[in-house]
């Protein structure tokens, strides 16, 4: 099979192009079904995670479609979606800023409950309930919350490494991409519970209960971003 080894940085961005050059180009017609993941890791000399974030970009670009249990079939020849409107801008992948989120948060949220204000709670409340009017999992809102959490913390290293990683978030178009699908998915009542319970462990003050729930909170975004292609994933199995 006409592959070639990916050798630079942003991975998963070459490999969709590749795969989806394969498929501009007859190798893989509409309707076909894709080699497995594993197989593909192996051909492409990447790793699994990479394949998947991959396949992840091409499932929203309307080339592919993960189906459960049987495998990513080719849909469509033509993208619906531009996945990187300006190629030139190196921004961090949502694998990356996800891996460093679950890095920086939970030491926000043990900080925070340790140092916890009374008044704080209705900024929380208030901003799980603009989630829920909003509808998003990724929008405003949460980027709110989860600020509120870092600035509680006292820390202005904490609080402005954490803007960053939401900052560059919320500009990338692949990340917004990813929020649409898993609106249509339905899965931001997950997201809610895990804001919920983060509020009353830092209402208790009880840091390590709230660094808990927020490594939880984190492997859940974690799930749900590899949930729209890894047809093996569970509910509240942990994304390796």
């Amino acid at each position: 099979m006409p592959f070639e080894t990916i050798q630079s940085k942003r991975l998963f961005e070459q490999v969709a192009e590749q795969i989806k050059t394969l498929i501009s180009s007859g190798e893989f017609k509409e309707g076909s079904k894709l080699p497995p993941e594993r197989d593909l890791a192996l051909q492409l000399g990447v790793s699994r995670p990479t394949v998947r974030e991959a396949m992840i970009a091409l499932e929203l670009s309307g080339l592919v479609e993960v189906r459960v249990g049987a495998g990513i079939f080719v849909i469509s020849t033509q993208p619906r979606l531009v996945l990187a409107p300006n190629s030139k801008i190196k921004v961090p992948s949502p694998t990356e800023l996800l891996e460093a989120r679950l890095k920086v948060e939970p030491i926000n949220a043990a900080l925070a409950a340790e140092r916890f204000r009374p008044e704080l709670l209705d900024d929380l409340k208030t901003a799980i309930d603009q989630q829920i009017t909003e509808d998003a999992i990724g929008a405003d809102a949460d980027r709110q919350f989860h600020m509120i959490i870092a600035e509680a913390t006292g820390n202005r290293a904490l609080a402005e490494m954490t803007r960053y990683l939401w900052d560059q978030m919320l500009s990338s178009h692949m990340w917004k991409l990813l929020i649409d699908h898993a609106q249509l998915k339905g899965l931001y009542p997950i997201i809610l519970d895990d804001h919920r319970s983060l509020m009353d462990a830092l209402s208790r003050r009880d840091s390590e209960s709230a660094k808990s729930i927020m490594e939880t909170h984190l492997v859940h975004a974690q799930e749900i971003f590899f949930s729209l292609v890894n047809h093996e994933a569970k509910n509240g199995s942990s994304v390796k």
